[in-house]
């Protein structure tokens, strides 16, 4: 379970005549098996809701914050980095980000061993996951010499291998075709189903018509309107 409770967050000023942005007064929850999308035009906000929910701001990226963000009951604040990663998996815009290793299954492995799994463990929840997520002709392969979209899988299998109670992406599908985003849609779902709780910023919308729960849209870092999921499914195709 993600919550925000009143949440402000203005980031910290690069240059004196530069004004605070982020997000202001922002209340969500995300709990268990339900998926929300935060959306809004470029600068509303999404982005930085996503940082909050996994903790990037303001521990790695600085500003002043008002409010709570919970996961998992657990307030934010009281949570080390370690702590953090362990209830929230994250997927990025680009996952060449987030890759730590430079072969597909190195890479899938590394938050397991990251947590201290022990190596037998480490393997078999990594070929349960390649198997869990048709990723199996991805195996030891160079990760410089994938294509976007299966970079993109990737990063999700190795998000998904420890099985976090909590998923945030940040828009996902954008250097994604449409079997990549076929596929991803597939993972959420199954995630979903599985009582994760999936927390997605976009600005492609269409292709979580069918999976959210609830649609939270953003203006200049405020929440401007809610719909439930069967709200926004009712709305015109135009609007997605």
């Amino acid at each position: 379970m993600i919550e925000f409770q009143q949440v402000s967050f203005a980031y910290r000023r690069a240059a004196p005549h530069e004004a605070p942005a982020g997000v202001r007064d922002v209340d969500l929850r995300v709990d268990a098996g339900t998926c929300v999308l935060v959306c809004g035009g470029s600068g509303c906000g999404k982005t930085t809701v996503t940082r909050l929910a996994n903790g990037l701001a303001p521990s790695f990226i600085p500003g002043a914050l008002s409010g709570r963000v919970l996961v998992d009951g657990r307030d934010m604040a009281d949570l080390r980095s370690w702590e953090v990663a362990a209830h929230v998996g994250s997927v990025f815009q680009n996952p060449r980000t987030q890759f730590f290793n430079v072969d597909s299954t190195g890479e899938v492995a590394f938050a397991l061993e990251s947590m201290a799994w022990p190596e037998d463990r480490v393997r078999a929840r990594v070929h349960e996951t390649m198997d869990e997520l048709g990723l199996r002709d991805l195996a030891d392969r160079d990760i410089f010499s994938l294509s976007g979209g299966e970079k993109q899988r990737i990063a999700y299998a190795s998000v998904w291998a420890p099985h976090p109670a909590n998923l945030v992406l940040d828009e996902p599908t954008s250097n994604l075709d449409g079997d990549a985003i076929d596929a991803l849609r597939g993972y959420l779902r199954a995630a979903r189903a599985r009582g994760t709780a999936v927390l997605v910023a976009e600005h492609r919308l269409w292709w979580l018509a069918e999976t959210v729960d609830e649609v939270v849209y953003l203006r200049d870092g405020r929440v401007d309107a809610r719909f439930s999921g069967a709200e926004f499914r009712a709305l015109p195709a135009a609007r997605l």
